[in-house]
Formats: C-alpha cells, sequence, structure tokens
C-alpha cells in the first residue's frame, strides 16, 4: 500500500506529462505506465511519439515533479529529442 504522498506525486506526475503533451507535443499517441511489480518501489512512466524537444530540463510544470519527487527521495528521468517524443519517468520508493 502507497502512502498519501506517494499517491498524489504520482497523480501529479502524470497530470504534468498529459498536460504537457496536450499542450506541447503534437503527438498522435502517449504511453502511461504505472508498474507495482516490485515490493520496494512504483515506476510511472510517460511516453509520446510527438515533436520532441532539445531541452530536457523542461519548465516550472517538471520542475515541480522533480521536486516532489525528491522529497520522496525518488528518482525522475526525461529522455527527449527534437522528433523523437518525450519520455517522463518517476521511480519512487513504496
Amino acid at each position: 500500500m502507497l502512502t498519501p504522498q506517494v499517491n498524489l506525486t504520482l497523480y501529479r506526475a502524470a497530470q504534468e506529462a498529459l498536460t504537457n503533451v496536450g499542450k506541447h507535443a503534437h503527438a498522435t499517441s502517449v504511453d502511461l505506465h504505472l508498474d507495482y511489480r516490485h515490493e520496494d518501489s512504483v515506476h510511472l512512466s510517460v511516453k509520446d511519439d510527438g515533436v520532441g524537444s532539445d531541452n530536457s530540463g523542461g519548465g516550472f510544470g517538471l520542475l515541480g515533479v522533480r521536486e516532489r519527487v525528491q522529497q520522496l527521495s525518488g528518482a525522475v528521468r526525461v529522455r527527449t529529442d527534437s522528433g523523437k517524443g518525450f519520455a517522463l519517468e518517476v521511480e519512487l520508493p513504496a
């Protein structure tokens, strides 16, 4: 069972990623996966097939995601390239 803080952080990360897809990606599809297979962690992955970016730093929304995740001793990974979509991965202790 996840703590309320972990649940909220996963929700906000997914919300931010999907908001960014809608605003910026010009994607035709997006995949969201929430993985509970490991007893000690939970993993969220949001990937789109949109335009991507040369800048993986993101804006204030992704900064907020990073801050929330760091407060829970988790990790955030962003992968993007111009023309190759955008992927956000969040891993949090369960």
